[in-house]
């Protein structure tokens, strides 16, 4: 999803200015509108909380957003994680690349530690 669609349906869809919806995702207007013309780049959590305002699986635009980022080696691999796995699967990837280790919950270390039995 293109990146001024998805602050724009954000925006539709909460009912909200774009420097409200900037203010609910704890961001600057000025950061939005970076991000809006490719000048910008938000953490992974602002992107989960930008997808979830316009009704978006956060999963997909993570994924998108690190396809971007990537190099043409890396967009290759992120396209093979968004067409071959599933989206919850998606997901447990995504937080295992996210989330560095020493910081992650005990819970969370070991819903990664099952997923990595079940996907292996």
């Amino acid at each position: 999803m293109n990146i001024s669609k998805l602050i724009d349906d954000a925006a539709e869809k909460q009912e909200l200015s774009q420097a409200k919806l900037a203010k609910t995702i704890g961001i600057s207007a000025a950061s939005l509108s970076n991000l809006r013309t490719g000048k910008g780049e938000l953490s992974d959590e602002t992107y989960i909380k930008l997808a979830k305002l316009a009704g978006v699986d956060p999963t997909e635009v993570i994924i998108e957003k690190h396809m971007r980022k990537a190099g043409p080696e890396g967009r290759k691999v992120w396209a093979t994680l968004a067409k071959a796995l599933p989206k919850s699967a998606a997901l447990l990837v995504i937080v295992a690349l996210v989330v560095p280790y020493n910081q992650a919950h005990a819970s969370t270390i070991q819903i990664l530690q099952a997923a990595k039995y079940l996907l292996c």
